[in-house]
């Protein structure tokens, strides 16, 4: 990898490069790629146990990684993870925004601690990291913040916590583009449609082939190789997009059907 150099210091081995959620399955493509191009990986996720797994086949790949246990919806967690991620390997340079939860829940069969809970792991949880490390990324004029959003926040969907979430979480991405004027910092969403994960369930699967015009379910190596070219200077001018990397389902189709009694 080429060297790369942010506010003059030279980073010959790539960026430090916080993931969040990164145990969970489309982060095992975001990790790979982002770490066979010569990053190194801060993941962190609440299950702290999987989380080192997953550093561990890192690892196996000769990938520099380490594992963090951190709710990113708590304050302390979100604070903690920042010290010890410093005291590690100094400044982060990058943020992945990965950790998210599907509430398979339509209208009602929501309450509002349900409702609310999607909505602090999907949106309050990358608000919270993003301000933790803003001032670091501010003070180095330099940074690449991607939040992984999703096609259900551009288009109605079938479960509104996640939608509203996603949703929020896009523009979200947008309105920072004023908070972070002139200081080198970009920040972008990745909005997947169905990617192969253990999340999608078979139902969505089966409907692919007739649902997204190049007829197939994305890779998460596929998201991974987005985010890795979002944090290259090639991209440097990309900011505040919503990059849709979905098949094209969304462009002339619906991915699902409505419910019907």
């Amino acid at each position: 990898m080429a060297e790369q150099h942010i506010s003059g210091l030279e980073a010959p081995r790539g960026l430090n490069v916080l993931v969040t959620g990164a145990a969970g399955g489309m982060c095992r493509g975001i990790n790979k790629r982002l770490g066979l191009a010569g990053h190194t990986l801060l993941c962190v996720d609440l299950d702290l146990a999987r989380c080192q797994a997953a550093v561990e086949e890192l690892r196996a790949e000769g990938i520099t990684a380490h594992a963090f246990a951190a709710d990113v919806t708590r304050p302390d967690d979100v604070a903690r993870l920042r010290a010890d991620v410093k005291d590690m390997v100094g400044d982060v340079h990058a943020l992945i925004n990965a950790a998210g939860i599907l509430d398979r829940k339509m209208l009602l069969d929501h309450d509002v601690d349900s409702f609310s809970r999607a909505i602090n792991i999907n949106l309050v949880g990358p608000f919270a990291l993003i301000r933790a490390f803003a001032e670091d990324f501010i003070a180095a004029n330099w940074g690449r913040i991607v939040n992984v959003s999703s096609i259900a926040g551009t288009t109605g969907y079938p479960y509104p916590s996640y939608a509203a979430s996603k949703a929020g979480l896009s523009n979200l991405t947008r309105s920072l583009l004023v908070d972070f004027w002139g200081t080198g910092i970009t920040v972008n969403s990745i909005c997947p449609g169905v990617v192969d994960t253990p999340m999608v369930i078979q139902e969505v699967r089966d409907q692919v082939p007739n649902k997204v015009p190049t007829g197939r379910i994305v890779d998460p190596d596929e998201i991974g190789a987005a985010i890795a070219f979002l944090l290259t200077d090639d991209a440097r001018s990309i900011n505040g997009a919503d990059l849709v990397i979905d098949g094209g389902a969304t462009q002339v189709f619906r991915l699902f059907e409505p419910a019907r009694g």
